[in-house]
């Protein structure tokens, strides 16, 4: 019988070290490094450069019992013939739409209700207030369709927005509001509850009235000055931005003489 090697390391190859011939040949050496833990927190970041695409139920934005809802469907039965009659582009024929008659007086109304009587400012709150975005079903509504719709119905729509919202206010479908100096919202009063029916609906046809006049007077003055007031926001955050730049400049300097 030939001969048999044992198999140990050395009759194999002598000169291949014992590492390579068995595990338990050399104790296992390798660890683990464990690193200095970070002293930098990790935080959810926020990013309002973002564009977000989100399904938005529009319908949804106001309550059934919504005051917005009220002033569309008062409006959406009255005979609006007259306004109709000024829109030159017609069904069957060249010209670009025009806004829906009905709307614009529904954003008024719903505006004067509120205290508001800028167009801007009625145009700005159709981006993100419920009631407005409801009513123009998320479109933007020009500021310059708004006071040019106003402007040239002026009368017709002074003696249109008393009467409804004097009826809707005495059957407390709505709510008038007032906005003081300081920019508080109260709410206008047209008396106790013990009226009859044609006293409390005069009361509030007053109280729209005077709501009406106020608004009026205090949207054109701010139609007249709005050009200036454009310039001034954008002075004023020019002005801003390079406070802040001080004001940061000014907190660096105080830490780095806190820490000296």
């Amino acid at each position: 019988m030939g001969y048999v090697p044992s198999g140990s390391c050395e009759e194999i190859d002598r000169g291949t070290p014992k590492l390579y011939c068995g595990i338990d040949e050399r104790p296992y050496t390798a660890r683990v490094t464990n690193h200095p833990p970070s002293t930098v927190p990790r935080l959810v970041s926020i990013d309002r450069r973002q564009i977000l695409l989100r399904t938005v139920d529009v319908e949804n934005l106001i309550d059934e019992n919504h005051s917005a809802r009220s002033v569309w469907e008062l409006v959406g039965r009255l005979d609006l013939t007259l306004y109709h009659a000024q829109i030159a582009a017609v069904e069957g024929h060249a010209g670009r739409e025009h806004t829906d008659p009905q709307l614009l007086i529904s954003l008024w109304l719903y505006a004067y209700s509120r205290g508001i009587s800028s167009a801007r400012e009625v145009a700005r709150q159709c981006e993100y207030e419920p009631g407005f975005q409801w009513l123009c079903g998320l479109e933007a509504i020009s500021h310059r369709t708004l006071s040019g719709f106003r402007s040239e119905n002026k009368a017709a729509l002074d003696d249109l927005f008393v009467q409804v919202l004097g009826m809707l206010s005495a059957e407390g479908l709505i709510t008038l509001e007032r906005v003081t100096l300081d920019g508080t919202k109260i709410k206008a009063n047209a008396g106790g509850n013990s009226f009859r029916r044609k006293e409390k609906l005069e009361a509030h046809l007053e109280l729209a009235r005077e709501q009406v006049r106020m608004l009026n007077t205090e949207g054109e003055e701010k139609e007249t000055t709005g050009n200036r007031q454009a310039a001034a926001r954008r002075r004023a955050a020019r002005q801003r931005a390079s406070r802040l730049e001080a004001a940061v400049r000014e907190v660096e300097r105080l830490q780095q003489n806190k820490e000296a």
